[in-house]
């Protein structure tokens, strides 16, 4: 198998930190290009992992749902901002605790 590398999508501070550790990634201010760029990088297949470190639009999230559901590779993590006001505007985390109640409440 051949080795693959993972790449970072995020703020300035979080590509730093990780490229500390050797991995590559590009800093965003804001989500406007980020399709443009995410869809490049699963593109490519020297690409394993796709660490996004981003608050993304709705539309965005969306869109990265779709691609998480649709395909196995790369894998994407997504980390959310832990410290931002309001966490329950992010579409992901919505999405995730949706899914986790339906599959809980048919157990019942």
């Amino acid at each position: 198998m051949p080795e693959q590398k993972i790449f970072v999508i995020g703020d300035e501070e979080i590509v730093i930190l990780l490229g500390l550790f050797g991995i590559e990634g590009i800093s965003m201010e804001d989500d406007r290009e980020f399709l443009k760029i995410f869809d490049f990088l699963t593109l490519n297949n020297s690409i394993g992992m796709i660490i996004i470190a981003l608050d993304l639009s709705e539309d965005n999230s969306r869109y990265l749902i779709d691609f998480k559901t649709n395909k196995r590779s790369p894998f994407i993590l997504h980390l959310p901002d832990l410290f931002r006001d309001d966490p329950d505007r992010d579409v992901l985390f919505k999405g995730l605790f949706k899914t986790i109640n339906k599959i809980t409440s048919k157990g019942e």
